[in-house]
């Protein structure tokens, strides 16, 4: 059944923060999320997600958006999230459990990000995601679980370093 008159749905920016270098001392590009009701969803020019360098960027970044969140006011200047692909890497590779939630968060914000430019993930990879991403929703431990399922640490990096590039290469920049 169809509400009348229609719901209206709360509409948000989030200020998101990437650090790949691991020697950075904090974000080292931006992008911003839109909420709208239960659906989250990056900016994006042309069916590309639009990153910038400075926060102060942000407002023109939104402003170059294509995707419907033009005009969602305030624009935020406080990070809500900062997706450390370094740290998550090592928590990948090296801990027994996400104990900061660092590798959780990574991997939502790629199925985020490669929902919007529309990119599938390969099915060896996106295997190693999803059922890393279900165990990580139960339990911050995966080492094991990886080991019961035999999952090499060595895949799961390779499934974050794919979705990194592949956001990469459809990304555009402001600022």
């Amino acid at each position: 059944m169809v509400a009348f008159p229609p719901k209206v749905l709360n509409r948000e920016l989030y200020l998101i923060g990437f650090r790949v270098d691991p020697s950075a001392e904090g974000p080292q590009f931006y992008t911003l999320i839109g909420s709208q009701g239960e659906s989250e969803r990056p900016i994006t020019r042309g069916g590309r997600v639009l990153f910038f360098r400075r926060p102060g960027d942000a407002l023109q970044a939104l402003t170059a958006s294509d995707n419907g969140f033009g005009d969602v006011r305030p624009v935020p200047t406080e990070l809500e999230l900062l997706c450390d692909v370094s740290q998550a890497l090592y928590v990948a590779n090296q801990e027994e459990e996400d104990g900061d939630g660092l590798l959780f968060e990574l991997v939502a914000v790629f199925d985020d990000l490669l929902r919007a430019v529309e990119l599938k993930v390969p099915p060896e990879y996106a295997a190693v995601l999803g059922a890393v991403a279900t165990r990580l929703g139960e339990s911050q431990e995966f080492a094991s679980f990886l080991a019961e399922s035999g999952m090499a640490r060595e895949k799961l990096e390779d499934a974050l370093l794919w979705c990194l590039g592949a956001v990469t290469a459809k990304s555009s920049w402001v600022g």
